[in-house]
């Protein structure tokens, strides 16, 4: 792979920003039929390029222990080819309205800009097969995963982040709209 620097860069801001915290979330790209993924129980804040683990499109292990959640990432590239990047993170607003089943609204343009829709999974087992067949049947950039977190998916890797960064300010801004309408006592 070209450039490990810019995944590991990637990596780093998800981790700076708050949106994974401890070792999870994971990250992965597609460069023709091999995949690029976090490695298992990693910390994306202290990831280093010779930890990024390799698997072809079928799951083989070229290279390390991939992330837990490898199927889902495997499952989105063979049914999305338009999708080259994954990008699974717990940011806490997100994963909030997941948990109390509220839906994010659009607000904004920028974010009706980055994101079209957004699609909803019930809650699944992470790394299970059962969750990585539901999310495969999206056919959203942007799924929120019922009690677990979102995933977002992009033709490159700098797209599927900023759609991560999108999400997770238009879920703060759901947040203090819901709020500021709440009455108080």
């Amino acid at each position: 792979m070209d450039n490990l620097k810019a995944f590991i860069d990637i990596c780093h801001k998800l981790y700076d920003r708050k949106y994974v915290v401890g070792s999870g979330g994971n990250v992965s790209i597609k460069k023709d039929n091999l995949i690029y993924a976090t490695p298992t129980g990693s910390i994306l804040g202290f990831l280093k390029e010779e930890d990024i683990t390799i698997v072809d499109i079928d799951g083989n292990i070229i290279k390390g222990a991939p992330t837990s959640e490898i199927k889902m990432h495997l499952n989105i590239y063979k049914k999305r080819k338009d999708i080259n990047a994954v990008v699974h993170t717990h940011s806490i607003y997100s994963t909030a309205f997941s948990i109390l089943d509220k839906k994010i609204e659009l607000l904004t343009p920028e974010a009706q800009i980055f994101i079209k829709k957004i699609g909803y999974v019930p809650y699944l087992k992470a790394g299970s097969v059962e969750l990585a067949e539901e999310v495969s049947k999206r056919n959203e950039d942007v799924i929120i995963l019922k009690n677990h977190g979102i995933v977002c998916l992009g033709k490159d890797l700098i797209e599927a982040y900023l759609k991560t960064e999108v999400m997770e300010e238009i879920a703060k801004l759901n947040y203090i709209i819901h709020s500021l309408q709440s009455p108080t006592h």
